[in-house]
């Protein structure tokens, strides 16, 4: 396990590797990242996880509130004092997103949120008659103004698609996930069915409504060892969240973690190091995920990045995937 103490001499260790970076992990242009609690500059994001659930459902998993509060901010600070700095909430309207308990967890447990607008896998009844136009307008509405009529508001937009051929409704989804980027400015999260390439579909749809590839991150890049689809998508300029090492422990998963985890250093050997997200899809109080993957969010930290460094991944390209990466992106640009 690494410690907090470990983890800050690591990261002063690599600052002087990192001054001869090559431009594209040179730090970024100073930016704004929205958090829950408000504008952060990016160069104050750290070592960021980027696809996460800060509680799902919370109301329904805890016996009241206050616990959920409770539990949760222990794991946070648990995370912070391993390192971690920021964690990206991918959690849309449609599968709990309390964007007041996110609030008070992030400033209790002192770690940076970011919140998503968006929507999951599973469009309600509400949400299917609505028009690309009314889609837009609902992501835009959360970026600039607020959540579910608070002043929070949203530093990404998380969209989702189940298979390899999107839904009419999915469709509409990532269009209108396409606009609302371009109009504030705010980049994009996908969930994506990597074995059945699911990002060549999603990219498809991107690419047409004019979305810059380097705005965009299709998660779950990982469950596949289809290692052509994953470089044909860097290729492309796409940033693909390795977000799923821990689904590798499932016995007989055809995908073991450590599998997953070479592949990362194959991309890296291939040159896209600046585009590779580290994360783990952590969901609090989802039990079977916690029996899966006891070290929850600190599995990043705890499995993933010791074997990176095991196969000869450099601290300096560790640093990129955890920190540069996630200054540059989630920055929100001039628009």
């Amino acid at each position: 396990m690494t410690t907090r103490r470990e983890f800050l001499m690591q990261a002063a260790a690599t600052s002087v590797v990192a001054a001869s970076a090559p431009t594209c992990l040179a730090a970024a242009d100073a930016g704004i990242v929205q958090t829950v609690l408000g504008p952060l500059d990016a160069s104050k994001l750290g070592f960021t996880l980027t696809h996460e659930h800060v509680g799902n459902s919370t109301v329904k998993i805890c016996s009241d509130r206050a616990n959920c509060v409770a539990r949760v901010v222990d794991k946070l600070k648990e995370a912070k004092d391993a390192g971690i700095d920021t964690v990206v909430d991918l959690s849309t309207f449609d599968v709990g997103r309390d964007i007041r308990f996110r609030e008070e967890v992030s400033r209790k447990s002192g770690m940076n949120i970011v919140a998503c607008t968006g929507q999951h896998l599973f469009a309600p009844e509400s949400l299917q008659a609505r028009s690309v136009d009314e889609l837009t307008e609902i992501f835009i509405r959360e970026i600039e103004h607020g959540i579910d009529d608070t002043d929070i508001k949203a530093g990404v937009i998380k969209v989702a698609s189940r298979a390899d051929v999107l839904s009419p409704v999915e469709e509409r989804v990532f269009k209108a996930a396409a606009r609302a980027s371009k109009a504030t400015g705010v980049a994009i999260e996908t969930h994506t069915n990597a074995r059945r390439r699911g990002g060549d579909k999603q990219i498809e749809i991107f690419e047409a409504e004019g979305v810059s590839a380097a705005r965009v991150s299709l998660g779950h890049s990982d469950d596949t060892d289809d290692v052509n689809y994953l470089l044909g998508l860097a290729k492309r300029g796409y940033t693909l969240g390795m977000d799923h090492a821990f689904r590798g422990m499932t016995q007989g998963e055809k995908v073991p973690w450590k599998a997953r985890v070479e592949y990362i250093k194959q991309l890296i050997d291939a040159g896209f190091v600046g585009q590779i997200f580290l994360s783990n899809d952590w969901v609090f109080g989802d039990v079977e995920r916690d029996q899966l993957n006891p070290d929850g969010m600190l599995f990043t930290i705890r499995k993933t990045i010791p074997y990176l460094k095991q196969i000869g991944v450099s601290p300096r390209d560790i640093q990129a995937m955890t920190v540069e990466n996630p200054k540059r992106f989630f920055r929100r640009l001039s628009v």
